[in-house]
């Protein structure tokens, strides 16, 4: 039995993507929207997920208790999230269960009511997630980094938003954002699992056809900035993320750059995690973190140590990023393509994980990747282009170090780190 891709593009331009697993017992599917937080003006920023969130409160028909009960009555999984260039809302169910999963997950994209009461209510919500986000600095980090790499852009402010942002958004300001993208931007359903595509386009069709998808034209790529940014509050832990850039996710070498990423930073097998935390004991932990949109990206180490301990992880770091600039062994290469893909393989096997995978490259490639597909291109990645990615990206042009917990004063030395 044969997994099976399947991809029609409806008359309104609307994409309806199935991976049919006839071995499962259950479908995961999905409601992908190009609009995020890049998408914002700074008046509204933090308004795409401030909608993600309200689209759960209630439509015409099923207010919110409802619109979960339906889902989890029948042992399913809700949920969505925003990203900086896309909205995704997800459901899974048993396989007997889709058409009513479908259902929810169209009605709520399409026919929300947005009630004031229920912005008031929801914007205190999303305030307190906001604090708990300030409050936990090994997540904050990533969001300063951001910032700081991408510092005057529209890619650079806190998906969430900002407390002066989310308090000053109205209720027009909100609806207006809904009716400017939700019915516009290009959309993409998918789903993964014990799915009949035929079946699945008939749905869509039936349940989609005011809608009209056109593609987002205004969207600038920024311009990858390096230097050092230091936030000085107080925490247990200074929390480093030395960033370059990466990128964009269409990029013939986005597949070098996923082994690059491995090989220095996923898993304790890693080479970063065993020079700094397992043979120096300086972290508790460390590792790579590699994203890619559609039209930029980056790349950066994530580390959290003590204040003593920062210019030695940084040395350390930089160091490993330059060696690779030589390549791997021959037996190290062939080592991180099988752990990546390895990696890769396992986690396919959750039709959620293909169901994501789809929706994503559907929206920043252009069109659903296989599996096989993108298992192909690791393996065909070589030394050269390992050495020629690395020399490329990893140059201390385009670094930049960010630190959490730390004041420019205490870091007093760590720019001389980024000459060149």
């Amino acid at each position: 039995m044969s997994v099976e891709l399947s991809d029609t593009k409806l008359n309104n331009n609307v994409r309806v993507i199935s991976e049919s697993q006839p071995y499962s017992k259950s479908v995961s599917l999905g409601i992908w929207i190009k609009v995020g937080s890049r998408d914002e003006r700074e008046s509204h920023w933090g308004c795409s997920h401030f909608l993600e969130h309200l689209l759960f409160k209630g439509t015409e028909k099923r207010n919110a208790e409802e619109i979960s009960a339906t889902i989890e009555n029948r042992g399913g999984y809700i949920n969505a999230y925003t990203d900086r260039d896309m909205t995704a809302y997800h459901i899974r169910v048993l396989d007997r269960d889709f058409e009513v999963a479908y259902d929810v997950l169209q009605d709520i994209i399409q026919n929300s009511v947005l009630r004031e009461p229920d912005i008031e209510n929801e914007r205190q919500v999303v305030l307190e997630e906001i604090k708990q986000l300030e409050d936990d600095p090994s997540s904050l980090i990533h969001e300063l980094s951001m910032e700081n790499t991408w510092r005057g852009s529209s890619l650079a402010h806190p998906i969430s938003g900002t407390l002066e942002s989310m308090k000053k958004i109205t209720p027009d300001q909100v609806c207006g954002f809904y009716e400017e993208f939700y019915g516009n931007s290009e959309l993409v359903v998918v789903a993964a699992g014990a799915v009949d595509h035929q079946k699945f386009v008939g749905l869509v069709e039936d349940s989609v056809h005011r809608y009209d998808a056109k593609v987002i034209k205004n969207r600038s790529t920024p311009v990858h900035r390096g230097g050092l940014n230091f936030s000085p509050r107080e925490t247990g832990q200074v929390h480093l993320s030395i960033s370059t850039r990466g990128l964009p996710y269409g990029h013939k070498d986005t597949p070098a750059l996923a082994i690059l990423s491995s090989y220095l930073g996923v898993g304790g097998s890693s080479r970063l995690f065993q020079e700094v935390r397992e043979r120096r004991g300086l972290v508790y932990a460390i590792y790579t973190h590699n994203m890619s949109l559609e039209d930029t990206g980056v790349m950066g180490v994530y580390a959290g140590t003590s204040k003593q301990n920062v210019a030695q992880v940084v040395d350390i770091t930089l160091d490993e990023l330059e060696k690779v600039k030589s390549g791997l062994s021959e037996a190290a290469l062939e080592e991180v393509k099988h752990k990546t893909v390895g990696s890769l393989i396992l986690r396919a096997e959750s039709n959620q994980q293909r169901m994501s995978q789809l929706g994503t490259s559907t929206l920043r490639l252009g069109r659903p990747q296989t599996l096989d597909e993108v298992v192909d291109r690791l393996m065909l990645v070589s030394n050269e282009d390992v050495a020629r990615v690395s020399s490329e990206l990893f140059n201390k042009e385009s670094l930049s170090i960010t630190a959490l917990g730390m004041s420019e004063r205490e870091a007093e030395g760590l720019a001389s780190k980024l000459d060149h």
